[in-house]
């Protein structure tokens, strides 16, 4: 079953029972905001969503007040905007602080270990450069010395472990990164991650690492305003779930 199949059916019934309270779409994040006070984050791909027309979302003006459902099981579109909101939508709902443990991914990196990371995250690069013995990025809009993202083919058979951005998710690439990777320790990284271990249950995932909302409100507002992952970090915790515990 591939992981956003997966991902519905744990969130599907509680969907059915929660309203969409707000949906803010931000240019570097997009957050959605439940009855129950909870909130969920998700990357916005802004610059591939390559709308015909000024409007972006076809069904904008129309969410708030619907069932939570309505957005979750667009996490089947191929439509990255749909995806993200589906996404938001199941992190809303998953992503409890109380499943979580104080643990930083940074800490498993050593001078023995190769690592390749699966998107860019800049604040990490020069860290992990540190102190990895061997370190590479596989980015799809490469940077620096970042190399392509079709090099994860070959990069992922041969490190220790793999920093996995979790925006793989709503581009649905998460199944062939996994069935290619041959790393000890998998991370799947960023605001994104849905930090429920039972989705990623007999796969070969060992950490979840994403954020929770602790302050719906600021967090809206920075989101609404164009801010990003660290502005976020004003309005969120970062959380871990250790899958293969």
């Amino acid at each position: 079953m591939f992981i956003h199949n997966r991902i519905y059916e744990k969130a599907e019934n509680d969907s059915k029972n929660l309203i969409i309270k707000d949906v803010r779409i931000g240019l570097g994040y997009t957050i959605v905001e439940l009855d129950n006070g909870f909130c969920g984050l998700s990357y916005s791909f802004v610059k591939e969503l390559n709308a015909k027309t000024c409007t972006a979302l076809e069904y904008a003006g129309s969410l708030i007040g619907r069932k939570a459902h309505y957005l979750l099981e667009k996490i089947f579109s191929y439509n990255l905007l749909d995806s993200t909101l589906a996404l938001a939508t199941a992190n809303a709902i998953l992503n409890k602080e109380e499943n979580s443990v104080d643990y930083d991914i940074i800490n498993h990196i050593d001078s023995t270990k190769s690592v390749v990371m699966i998107g860019y995250f800049a604040p990490l690069i020069p860290i992990i450069e540190k102190k990895a013995k061997h370190f590479v990025i596989c980015e799809r809009n490469p940077k620096g010395d970042s190399l392509p993202d079709y090099a994860e083919y070959f990069e992922l058979k041969k490190c220790d472990i793999a920093v996995v951005s979790a925006t793989t998710l709503i581009n649905k690439t998460i199944d062939n990164i996994l069935d290619i990777s041959e790393a000890e320790t998998f991370a799947i990284l960023g605001p994104s991650c849905p930090m429920d271990k039972e989705i990623f249950s007999s796969t070969k995932v060992t950490h979840l690492c994403g954020s929770f909302v602790t302050d719906a409100q600021k967090a809206k507002t920075i989101i609404s305003e164009g801010g990003g992952t660290q502005k976020l970090k004003a309005a969120t915790k970062k959380g871990c779930v250790l899958c293969q515990s």
